[in-house]
């Protein structure tokens, strides 16, 4: 063997991996400086200076969200968890709680709407249903029309109740 000093290696810790990163928000953040007053198209290291910091920032939310998840017990991370990141910065909060407070009466007026879709539908078979008892009954001499009004009734009434509950 030969007693020649090899150099040390490199400590494996300190070494950064240079692994080509994935510009996630590039396109966004080209829109928003346009949108800011900066030229259509924004140089290379603007994009990717504001990037690099935005990911550091969500990285960052998102480890404050996942330790309150872990001092709760829990393994899964709730939307609470931002609320309670983001408490020292009432800014944000309130961004956050307006945001969320649109979301759900967007999903509130969805399903209202997906509910009278579905109403509007099933009145359109009630009332072809209608017609034909209507012309069954008055084949057999009968007269159906307390039935009829009764059901209309109902369905003005539920009408109703939709408008003053929201």
């Amino acid at each position: 063997m030969s007693s020649t000093k090899h150099p040390p290696l490199p400590s494996v810790t300190n070494q950064k991996r240079k692994r080509r990163r994935q510009r996630l928000f590039a396109k966004d953040i080209e829109n928003l400086l346009y949108a800011m007053g900066d030229r259509p198209v924004s140089t290379e290291a603007t994009v990717n200076a504001l990037e690099d910091v935005l990911v550091e920032y969500i990285s960052q939310i998102s480890y404050s969200m996942v330790n309150f998840a872990k001092s709760q017990n829990r393994t899964r991370v709730k939307l609470n968890d931002l609320a309670f990141t983001l408490r020292n910065d009432p800014m944000k909060l309130a961004r956050f709680r307006y945001i969320l407070e649109q979301s759900y009466k967007i999903e509130k007026a969805k399903k209202m709407f997906d509910d009278d879709k579905y109403d509007n539908k099933n009145h359109e078979d009630d009332d072809d249903d209608d017609d034909e008892e209507d012309e069954d009954n008055h084949e057999n001499g009968r007269n159906m029309k307390d039935k009829s009004s009764t059901k209309n009734d109902s369905k003005q009434l539920k009408k109703k109740k939709k408008k003053n509950h929201t």
